[in-house]
Parts: C-alpha cells; sequence; structure tokens
C-alpha cells in the first residue's frame, strides 16, 4: 500500500444491509450502511399513520369552513336587518312580509335599503312576476339573500316564473301559529302576534316586548320536492322566494315568513308538513341564526325550551325571553 493512496470498500454485513466505506491514507476504515429501501411491512404502517392523520385533520378543516360560513350567514342576516330598520326610519314602519295585492314580499321593499335600488326601480306592480321586468328581478340571484351553508339551487323554474331564485331566510310572522292551511287561526293573518305578516305596518312602539327581545328573521330550509299534502289536500314544498310571487298568501305565506310557534329545525323532524314549512332551520349543525328587530344576530339552540323560542316570536305577549 503506498502512502496516500485511498480505495473504496462495499459488501453485505451478517445482517445482509449493504455498506460501502472508503480507505484513506491512514487505513482507517469509516462505514456507511446504505439501506436499499422500505419493506412492504414499513410502507403499509406509513400509510396507516398518513390515514389516521387525515382522518384526525377533515373534520377540523370541515369545522373550520363552516365556522367561516356561519359567520358570513350572520353578517348578511346583520346586513338584512339594519336594512330593514332604515326602511322603518324612512316610512315609519316595517315593510309587510308580504303586499296582497301586488304579492311584493318583504325581500324586494328591502332592495333600496341594500344597494339595490335599480333592480327595485325595475318592479312593476301592475305586472304578474312571470311577466316582463318583474320575471327579471325574480331570476336576478343576491348573495345577500343566500345563505352559504344552502344545498338550494341558484336558480330554477316554479310557478310559471322562470330562473327564479330562491331564498333562505324568513321573516317572523308569530311565535304561536303552527299551521298555514285549514280552517281556523292560521299564520299570517291580518292579527298576527308578530312584527311581519300580510299587509303588516308594524311600528317600533306597537313591540312592547322590547326590539332586543323579539325576532324579526332567521334562517330556513329549502326543499323543492313534493313532501305532503296538506290540510286543504294540496302538495307543499318548503319553499322561499325572493322580491315577489304569484301565490304567498292563504296557505303558500310560508314562501315569505315562518313562526317560532313551530319548532326550531322541524325540517329535521317527523311533524305535519305545515309545521315543517313555518320552521326556521337551517345547515348549520345544532340549530339556527336569527336576527333580532334591533338589528342583533344570534345564534339558536335546536334543543332550546320551546316556550322561550315562542316567546322570541311575539311582538307585545308580555314575556321577556331569557338566555
Amino acid at each position: 500500500m503506498r502512502l496516500g493512496c485511498e480505495w473504496r470498500v462495499g459488501g453485505l454485513d451478517l445482517e445482509g444491509q449493504g455498506y460501502c466505506g472508503i480507505r484513506t491514507k491512514e487505513c482507517t476504515i469509516v462505514f456507511v450502511y446504505c439501506r436499499r429501501g422500505l419493506s412492504l411491512v414499513e410502507i403499509l404502517v406509513v400509510i396507516a399513520i398518513l390515514a389516521i392523520l387525515l382522518s384526525l385533520l377533515l373534520p377540523a378543516i370541515q369545522s373550520a369552513r363552516e365556522s367561516a360560513r356561519r359567520v358570513d350567514c350572520g353578517n348578511r342576516l346583520r346586513q338584512m336587518s339594519l336594512g330593514l330598520l332604515q326602511y322603518h326610519n324612512a316610512k315609519q314602519v316595517f315593510p309587510p312580509a308580504i303586499d296582497s295585492q301586488s304579492r311584493l314580499m318583504w325581500s324586494g321593499y328591502l332592495l333600496p335599503y341594500i344597494e339595490q335600488g335599480n333592480l327595485y326601480g325595475k318592479i312593476d306592480r301592475n305586472l304578474a312576476w312571470n311577466q316582463g321586468t318583474n320575471a327579471q328581478v325574480c331570476a336576478t340571484f343576491l348573495k345577500i339573500f343566500r345563505c352559504p351553508s344552502s344545498t338550494a339551487p341558484d336558480t330554477m323554474t316554479a310557478q310559471g316564473i322562470e330562473n327564479r331564485v330562491p331564498c333562505d331566510y324568513l321573516v317572523c310572522a308569530s311565535g304561536t301559529d303552527t299551521r298555514e292551511s285549514g280552517p281556523g287561526v292560521l299564520a299570517g293573518r291580518p292579527d298576527s302576534d308578530g312584527v311581519y305578516y300580510i299587509d303588516s305596518r308594524t311600528r317600533i312602539a306597537a313591540i312592547r316586548d322590547g326590539t332586543s327581545n323579539t325576532v324579526a328573521m332567521g334562517d330556513s330550509f329549502f326543499q323543492f320536492e313534493e313532501l305532503d299534502l296538506d290540510h286543504t289536500g294540496f302538495p307543499q314544498f318548503l319553499d322561499r322566494w325572493c322580491v315577489g310571487t304569484l301565490e304567498g298568501t292563504g296557505n303558500e305565506v310560508s314562501e315569505a315568513m315562518g313562526s317560532t310557534g313551530v319548532a326550531l329545525n322541524s325540517h329535521l323532524l317527523e311533524v305535519f308538513i305545515d309545521e315543517r314549512e313555518l320552521a326556521f332551520g337551517s345547515q348549520h349543525p345544532g340549530g339556527a341564526q336569527m336576527a333580532l328587530v334591533d338589528g342583533a344576530v344570534r345564534f339558536y339552540s335546536a334543543d332550546m325550551d320551546r316556550v322561550v323560542w315562542g316567546a322570541l316570536g311575539t311582538r307585545g305577549s308580555g314575556e321577556i325571553p331569557s338566555e
């Protein structure tokens, strides 16, 4: 061996693993073991660990996304409720849930107060809602009327109105009514105990329970498929619409208004179709968001006390709902 020379050596150790080495001028051998690759068992272990990590991570991601959607929904409710207060400041009354003559809904009255004055100017109260510019207004998608967690289609043809836009929010007509069809007391009637109903012109002074204790509007669930027959034998859907309608009265008031007289999220319960139609509810887990008359937005649990829930929907029954 000459001084200063070096060469590389290699081979297999007793366990069958490869190694390589370098012999230097000092004749020192440095071994560096080099694994040939992962075995099948090791690969399966790594895959299993990754699957466990993903299973833990995905629910957290979904929860974060839903939290963001709920915040966005609350902002839209707040914007609408503040618009309704601006309407009251201008007119000294809140708009009706629906006008029995023109069939203009609360969301149509709201348009000038949510920066949609140009769209409101296209409404012709002498035309039906499936004609002319009225049909165009009904086909205009406005993000503010859509809950970010909604599964409703952007547009659909219904009741003779093409490309009609569903709505995900209802105003509150009552804290006691439970049906909109058949004989007797029905939701939306002129003497309803809520703030918004057919041809209503409610003043803040009439809300004796207090604007911070009374629901103005909230989430609703849209499902356009025949679910059941109402008390008059007509097939019913969970349909809510924007701006105007060809119906909206009688057994169709739930197109624009709901009631806290029925359980929150009744669309998930085995109850009569009228209750499901009038119910507030949402795709948010565990409950729904509601805007109070004073503009505050709160999330209410589907498990909350029914008496307290009902009291939130009345404007002057003397209850002060507890949290």
